[in-house]
């Protein structure tokens, strides 16, 4: 096997797994759920 068939099937797998990923797959399992600092302070003063 060739070193550019090598190069070919990288691409392809690639370019699939990008194409499953932005398509197929859904979208939350690629999100994180970070808590958010906004800096409010100690009390919950309702401003976000």
């Amino acid at each position: 096997m060739s070193l550019q068939m090598i190069f070919v099937y990288i691409t392809l797998v690639l370019a699939i797994g990008y194409l499953a990923k932005k398509f197929v797959l859904p979208k939350r399992l690629f999100t994180t759920k970070k808590p958010h600092s906004y800096g409010c302070g100690q009390d919950d003063c309702g401003c976000n």
